[in-house]
């Protein structure tokens, strides 16, 4: 049998522990543990030496070589007056004993914790990398698995016994159990939660994340609530674009995602917020995909405001029936000088998809504008100097100030 002639060459060249030699077989059947196939396969492997030793054929090298790293060999070889060491596994240097160990030590650093899933990740030396890498190099060996993975899930099978209400996510793991078997630490990494909702601003003066100049609030602060449902650390929010401080948020609302950082709970209920200022519609929770998407998203957004504007000359209904020209204009706007410490001369196209408006007195006007995401609304109005083209100012020849800005949906 082939499989045989693999692990006899093996042990000719390498002393190796029973899961190090039978990690390389470790395709060739399942619901086996390395460790189990390969002490089974040295077993093997001493009965046909053996065997053949006792017919007088000349097997003393091979069952030398086994006995390096096999206890019944070298009691068969004591019981005929040759000695033999015991030699540490080429590969690991018995590392892989009782690596189990690392499952109790994450246990209790996961003591107070209310988690349902777990991932288990390690670090090994890197010389037992490489030696692990030669082995198989050498064996021409393609039925074995990587010493990582058996570590993870020999790690993972003990505290899924130790925890039996928990159970193994790869993708979307609660908590991560980091096993760095070059120190002897074990690190539990508390991975963050993802909220996905939808907020409106019911007020003004209420910025997303940063206080600065007349804010009264912030988003953000209004979100605590779910860092402390979670007994999170710290929370950050990811939105789908952004509504200036002084502009509402209206509709259905704009897509966010909170996230909780260094949680203690991963059970709690998510509760929808309201007061005053800020209503906040969860809808569950989400992954960083979800993040992604909104960034993206918001680039091609279409989105519908509403703008009260003052005008600082009379105007008339015809004189507004001069804006028919904007609708599906191209704009073409450098960054506005409120924020241009940013990007001083980033430049950014965007689409009008329609205008319309409705006199209020002569001299102000309602304004409903349908485009693209990420255009600068209040430039767009007043111009910005010259930055934004074209614009509304422009049109109407007049010098022009945005009184109040609302968003009022996003398709």
């Amino acid at each position: 049998m082939e499989l045989i002639f693999k692990a006899l060459e093996a042990v000719r060249r390498y002393p190796l522990c029973d899961s190090c030699l039978g990690r390389l077989f470790a395709l060739m059947g399942y619901g086996i543990e390395n460790r189990e196939r390969g002490q089974a396969i040295k077993t093997i492997l001493h009965m046909a030496a053996v065997s053949d030793y006792r017919k007088g054929k000349d097997v003393t090298a091979d069952l030398i070589a086994l006995a390096k790293c096999h206890l019944p060999t070298r009691r068969f070889l004591a019981g005929v007056g040759i000695r033999v060491d015991e030699e540490k596994c080429y590969i690991c240097g018995d590392l892989m004993e009782g690596v189990e160990k690392y499952a109790e030590m994450a246990v209790e650093q996961l003591r107070g914790l209310d988690f349902v899933s777990f991932a288990v990740g390690s670090t090994l030396p890197e010389e037992l990398l490489e030696k692990e890498a030669e082995v198989v190099r050498s064996l021409l060996v393609t039925t074995g698995e990587s010493v990582k993975h058996e570590v993870n899930r020999r790690i993972g099978k003990e505290l899924l016994r130790r925890l039996s209400d928990k159970r193994v996510d790869k993708l979307r793991p609660n908590v991560v159990v980091n096993v760095d078997l070059v120190s002897g630490q074990v690190k539990v990494v508390r991975n963050p939660i993802l909220i996905g909702g939808r907020y409106l601003k019911l007020g003004r003066k209420i910025a997303q994340a940063k206080r600065f100049g007349n804010v009264r609030t912030t988003l953000l602060e209004k979100l605590a609530y779910l860092r402390d449902t979670f007994g999170g650390e710290d929370h950050v929010i990811h939105v789908s674009g952004r509504e200036d401080s002084d502009a509402r948020m209206l509709g259905s609302g704009r897509p966010l995602v909170v996230e909780v950082k260094q949680p203690l709970r991963y059970t709690a209920q998510v509760a929808p917020f309201r007061d005053k200022d800020v209503i906040f519609l969860p809808v569950g929770f989400t992954d960083r995909n979800e993040v992604r998407r909104l960034k993206e998203k918001a680039k091609t957004d279409i989105k519908l405001y509403r703008v009260l504007v003052l005008s600082e000359s009379p105007l008339k209904q015809d004189d507004l029936s001069k804006l028919s020209a904007l609708s599906g204009a191209t704009v073409t706007q450098y960054t506005p000088r409120r924020i241009k410490r940013l990007h001083p001369r980033k430049k950014r196209v965007r689409m009008v998809y329609d205008v319309a408006w409705r006199l209020v007195s002569p001299h102000v006007f309602e304004l409903y504008i349908r485009c693209q995401g990420g255009l600068y609304i209040k430039e767009f109005v007043h111009g910005d100097g010259g930055r934004t083209a074209p614009n509304v100012a422009e049109l109407l020849n007049t010098r022009l100030e945005v009184l109040e800005l609302d968003v009022l949906y996003i398709e």
